[in-house]
């Protein structure tokens, strides 16, 4: 039996059912045992199912633009489209049908016509309606076909009607309207499921299951470096070896987890963050963590942890191998909201000022005070895109010690100015 066939295609509407609606619709049609039909906003047929079940076909007008059958279910689309619900109407012959707009994103596709339906008996003036609209007077040696289909057709009662339309509107719903709740469920599931395969392939080919130390030390060189695509790859490959480990369980695998940011932490203190600059934020990342509800979420929130150190923690760290510049960062990281001097970082490290300021240069390719001003503006832009602090108070925060000057050097890093810069993000986020 055929339940899917492509009548017609439209050039000039490049729109294409989505196959999870193709694949419901489908699925209504074999249970029901209906004809369906998609209209294009014009009347032209697009894509069919159970055509074979349609005495419609018999018709040599059938699928003509300017016909009266065709005008009449373009007009019927336009009142399912106005009633936002589905709209059972009689065709020319008197059968029943059900029409259902589809509406995407406020944009009307077209218009599902399932039919036609006889509800209840067939009765003469249908009959004869049929005789009339198919001029089966004039041609005698069509009565039969059309008498065999008439003859065949399942009689549905008026209620069992509304029952259908009911269900083909949720079909027609359920498949253009998008549900995380059960997306996340069913991605659970079948990771649950991969894990649990993985772990019998690795037990029948009496693998050990060591936890992968050359991953991990893989994804904290690539954060070090700022490969924040290499970086994530490294962190799922990491986190996919640490699920059949534990073989899929959650609160084990959040435990891991943990322990590397912990590994993350610790490799930018060393390379010059300060505590303060570290946890300060991440913190939160280390909550969202713990409170991961499935799989699916703690996937999530390692990425977001991996490209927060990547494209943020290690951005300004100094990761050369002077021991002169990677002190006066890691002072500077940790002391960014106090007034700074060249001077008391070189009377710290016992050298000259002048060799400092020259050697800091060469090393980082900017100025001592150009830096000190970056790492101020990238803490100011947190506050500004997080928190509601006056510009005064932020500005004080990020080691500025007039609002005019932090404005002046926030527009020479950024180009806007912080109030300009605050709009911008918070009109992001929302």
């Amino acid at each position: 039996m055929n339940h899917n066939l492509v009548k017609k295609k439209d050039n000039n509407n490049p729109f294409k059912l989505p196959d999870n609606l193709k694949e419901a619709i489908q699925s209504f049609c074999i249970i029901s045992d209906l004809p369906i039909t998609f209209f294009d906003n014009e009347g032209s047929i697009i894509w069919e199912c159970n055509s074979d079940k349609k005495i419609c076909a018999f018709s040599d007008f059938y699928g003509t633009k300017d016909s009266t059958c065709s005008k009449n279910l373009v007009s019927s689309a336009k009142i399912a489209t106005t009633l936002g619900e589905p709209y059972i109407f009689l065709c020319c012959a008197g059968f029943s049908k059900i029409a259902i707009s589809l509406i995407i994103e406020g944009n009307i596709k077209g218009c599902f016509i399932a039919g036609p339906i006889a509800m209840g008996k067939i009765n003469e003036s249908i009959v004869e309606n049929i005789f009339r609209i198919n001029l089966l007077h004039e041609f005698p040696e069509k009565i039969p076909k059309f008498t065999f289909f008439l003859s065949t057709m399942k009689i549905t009662s008026p209620k069992e009607v509304a029952h259908l339309s009911n269900l083909l509107n949720s079909c027609v719903l359920s498949s253009i309207s998008h549900n995380t709740d059960y997306e996340k469920i069913n991605t659970d599931f079948k990771e649950q499921a991969k894990i649990g395969e993985d772990v019998l392939v690795f037990k029948k080919k009496n693998i050990s299951l060591l936890y992968p130390y050359n991953v991990e030390k893989e994804l904290v060189q690539k954060v070090k470096i700022g490969d924040a695509n290499g970086a994530q790859e490294s962190m799922q490959t990491l986190l996919n070896e640490v699920l059949i480990i534990e073989a899929g369980n959650l609160d084990l695998v959040k435990t891991t987890m943990l322990e590397v940011c912990a590994v993350l932490a610790r490799a930018a203190v060393e390379g010059g963050a300060s505590l303060q600059q570290v946890f300060e934020k991440d913190f939160n990342y280390v909550n969202s963590i713990n409170g991961a509800e499935s799989l699916h979420d703690l996937r999530l929130k390692t990425a977001e942890l991996v490209e927060h150190f990547s494209l943020y923690v290690f951005d300004s760290l100094y990761l050369g191998n002077s021991h002169i510049i990677s002190e006066t960062i890691k002072y500077v990281n940790g002391n960014y909201m106090n007034k700074i001097s060249l001077k008391k970082i070189a009377d710290t490290l016992h050298i000259n000022p002048s060799y400092l300021s020259m050697h800091f240069n060469k090393e980082m390719s900017q100025c001592f005070t150009d830096f000190v001003n970056e790492v101020r503006i990238k803490n100011s832009k947190d506050l500004l895109a997080t928190t509601t602090l006056s510009l005064l108070e932020i500005s004080i925060d990020s080691g500025f010690e007039e609002q005019s000057y932090f404005t002046k050097v926030f527009k020479k890093f950024t180009g806007i100015t912080p109030s300009q810069y605050r709009k911008k993000t918070r009109t992001t986020v929302e």
